[in-house]
């Protein structure tokens, strides 16, 4: 257990290596609005992430590295995992170490962990689902299914794609021997404490009018319309990179006679992985389900190099993960500057066929990932808002409230707002839109990223005051308009501006 503790530091110390240059991620900045605004669910997203910004936030403050803590250390908490179902699947101390170890070294999972976003914590609640799986297939009892039960409540207010996880799993009993245990009672205690624990955000759901279906429809139609099939087999792998032969041994394994026990996990990776194929789902949304492969590839090595006595095989195993994975680091954490990462993408896409991490959701490949597109230029956003604020008249100041086209733009400039002495940022974006056009008045406003022809039916006089820029930013060439006379004030026509907020 002391490797595995020690890989458990390894893993909460390397999101903290981020290059200087690289800011919030755009969705952060929503995450952090969310903890100010705590509430049974958001448009985006089930409440629990919202309540953990806002506990950050209390603990630690709300610099960089201080978000950045309990998505490190979810990280850790899964490594000590891994170690534990690959023990509870029969490995030893290098089994539990070459699984743990695939899991740290592999970049998609350097990433995940790099950001606060409810995919980390999501990862974690798969993984705890699955190791509490396990134990239930090796010897059912109440207590492990009332744990179980409340894993899979915890996951669902962290992202409803546990759903999916928890269907699969269902699903991979009816297909083998343990769908005797459909019969007993507990394991529909277990779904009514999941359902129990759901139940005020579904109310909350209900309450307004299920925005979640809303936002799969438009998720649908502007991102995962551009979902390849191929794409999506590429990424299985190349999450993984080097490291993706112990997650096939680990899937190999459950189907195997001495992993005959633990089928029902083989098969709910399968139908996980079927029902995203099928319905065009992003790569990573499978990406929870892979540390219980790894689990079971250590295993599979482990007995293998213990059988043939080819003990060359562990640190052979073990240097070619690292080795290769090495190379892919500055994909899962951004450790280089913008300029060297670029200089290095361009190498890995000509020369390693390492293109696939550069597409966007817009189906394209560009120059850097779409993440580390969406690190950079907030601040220089804000300040450059500040300087046209702090030009107007003072009575104008006073009447003034900031109008952002999307969830990013507000954020980043709320977060900024106390630095900067800007005044009340509103948006109808995202869950933004929920939290109101506040005391927006008809006086004055000052907008960003909306262009002038959408503000012209609105407003007497609009200036373009300025237009930010950034060579590698997603958002670039934001206009900031100055608008004076609206003919309606914001309270009339926000609720018309719904149909904007996705």
């Amino acid at each position: 257990m002391i490797v595995l503790y020690g890989l458990a530091l390894l893993k909460f110390l390397l999101p903290f290596f981020a290059h200087s240059e690289f800011e919030f991620h755009r969705d952060e900045f929503l995450y952090i609005a969310m903890g100010r605004h705590l509430d049974w669910g958001y448009l985006e997203n089930p409440p629990l992430i919202g309540l953990i910004a806002y506990l950050s936030q209390l603990l630690f403050g709300d610099a960089l590295w201080a978000l950045h803590f309990f998505p490190a250390l979810t990280g850790a908490a899964v490594v000590i995992l891994i170690g534990l179902m690959a023990r509870e699947l029969g490995g030893g101390r290098f089994a539990q170490a070459l699984a743990a170890f695939s899991y740290i070294m592999a970049p998609a999972f350097l990433r995940t962990n790099t950001l606060f976003q409810p995919v980390c914590f999501d990862q974690l609640a798969w993984v705890l689902v699955a190791y509490l799986f396990i134990l239930i297939l090796k010897k059912e009892t109440p207590s492990r299914w009332l744990a179980l039960g409340v894993a899979l409540g915890v996951g669902l207010l962290t992202k409803y794609t546990m759903l999916l996880f928890g269907f699969a799993l269902l699903v991979s009993l009816l297909f083998t021997p343990a769908r005797r245990m459909l019969a007993s009672k507990w394991p529909w205690i277990a779904a009514t404490i999941a359902f129990v624990l759901l139940l005020p955000n579904l109310i909350w759901q209900h309450a307004q009018g299920w925005p979640v279906i809303e936002h799969m429809q438009t998720l649908s139609r502007n991102q995962l319309a551009h979902v390849e099939p191929a794409g999506f087999l590429l990424m299985q792998l190349l999450m993984s990179f080097a490291a993706f032969p112990v997650w096939m041994l680990g899937l190999y394994f459950y189907f195997s006679k001495p992993g005959q026990a633990f089928r029902a996990i083989g098969w709910g990776y399968l139908v996980s992985f079927l029902l995203l194929l099928c319905f065009s789902g992003k790569a990573y949304y499978l990406l929870p389900a892979y540390p219980m492969l790894f689990a079971a590839g250590g295993v599979v090595l482990e007995r293998y190099v213990a059988r043939t006595q080819r003990w060359w095989l562990r640190p052979a195993a073990l240097g070619f993960i690292f080795s290769f994975n090495l190379i892919g680091l500055p994909y899962g954490i951004p450790l280089l500057s913008v300029a060297r990462f670029q200089t290095y993408a361009a190498f890995m896409a000509s020369h390693m066929g390492m293109a696939e991490p550069l597409r966007w959701e817009d189906g394209k490949l560009h120059r850097i990932p779409q993440d580390y597109a969406d690190m950079l230029g907030w601040e220089n956003q804000a300040a450059t808002v500040a300087k046209i604020y702090n030009k107007l008249a003072p009575e104008e100041r006073e009447r003034c409230v900031i109008l952002a086209s999307n969830y990013g733009e507000a954020g980043a400039l709320a977060y900024h707002a106390k630095k900067y002495g800007l005044p009340q940022v509103i948006s109808y974006h995202g869950s933004f839109y929920l939290w109101g056009p506040g005391r927006a008045a008809k006086e004055i406003l000052l907008t960003v990223g909306l262009d002038a022809e959408d503000l012209q039916p609105h407003f007497q006089q609009i200036e373009l005051a300025a237009t930010i820029t950034h060579p590698h930013a997603r958002e670039n060439a934001v206009p900031i308009m100055l608008c004076r006379n609206a003919h309606v004030s914001l309270q009339e026509v926000w609720p018309r501006l719904a149909r904007a907020r996705f």
